[in-house]
């Protein structure tokens, strides 16, 4: 090997060990500041608002971001505007997007049977902005890119081609394989905090693990996004007790399990329109 492939192949290295292209995150992309994560949160969400079938009641949204905005409050030292959304979906699913998005499907407002079930789910997703997960995949997912690229340029002294650029996505893709559900792990545990420090007992989490544990083996169809991405009902189950039996005031008597404002909720949702039968 010449000399000078010699000092192209260190500095590759160099560049893929500090861009984390399987390694450590966020190295090589620029840092999101809290500002910039609102910006692309707003951006993303009018996108995302055209594509989805929202529900636009307003005494349902009302109650929604009251609950959800009460353990951001708690749980969210930052300070930024949270928003959320109800889907007109019957699938079980929420997601976050950062900035403070969160979405949360009618389906599973509809199979929580109580404001513990439904602030958990809340904490949970909340628990993935605080953690700014969506931040760190992207810079991640940026980082492998560059880093494959980097290879090219240094060694070959070309650009990626077509179908090489389709494999450097798949290849970035492989890399976060199991990242969604470390990430799934993390909201889960702090999101037990959230709901303590909110006022909230964090059993209904677990009783609404439970309750989509039994759904599972029943309506498989209706909880395979959930369970795309999340580690196994089980498994949440018992790192939820355990959870809880080591976080302090998270068996007070006087935490929230339900009130008569969630099931009025809880019967509005389900007099409104039916969901559109693309079940999205």
């Amino acid at each position: 090997m010449s000399l000078a492939l010699t000092r192209r192949v260190r500095q590759t290295a160099m560049v893929v060990c500090l861009c984390g292209a399987g390694g450590a995150a966020a190295a090589c992309a620029p840092a999101v500041t809290t500002q910039q994560e609102v910006q692309l949160g707003a951006d993303y969400s009018r996108q995302i608002n055209q594509q989805l079938p929202l529900i636009n009641d307003q005494a349902t949204l009302q109650y929604v971001n009251n609950l959800g905005r009460r353990i951001a409050a708690v749980a969210d030292p930052r300070g930024i505007p949270y928003n959320f959304y109800v889907v007109n979906s019957d699938v079980v699913n929420a997601f976050a997007i950062p900035g403070g998005h969160i979405y949360v499907n009618r389906g599973l407002i509809e199979r929580s049977t109580n404001e513990a079930q439904l602030a958990g789910v809340l904490s949970h997703e909340i628990g993935h902005v605080v953690q700014r997960h969506s931040i760190t995949q992207m810079q991640r997912a940026q980082n492998a890119n560059t880093a494959i690229g980097v290879v090219y340029g240094v060694l070959l002294g070309r650009n990626p081609g077509g179908l090489e650029q389709a494999a450097v996505q798949v290849g970035g893709n492989a890399i976060f394989a199991g990242y969604t559900r470390d990430a799934e792990r993390e909201a889960d545990a702090v999101g037990v905090g959230y709901m303590v420090r909110a006022g909230y007992n964090p059993q209904g989490i677990v009783q609404l693990f439970q309750t989509l544990q039994s759904m599972q083996q029943r309506q498989p169809s209706s909880v395979e996004q959930w369970f795309a991405t999340h580690p196994s009902e089980q498994e949440r189950v018992a790192n939820t007790q355990a959870l809880i039996a080591r976080t302090a005031g998270a068996t007070a008597s006087n935490l929230i399990l339900d009130r008569q404002s969630f099931q009025t909720f809880r019967s509005r949702v389900q007099s409104l329109r039916p969901a559109p039968s693309d079940r999205r």
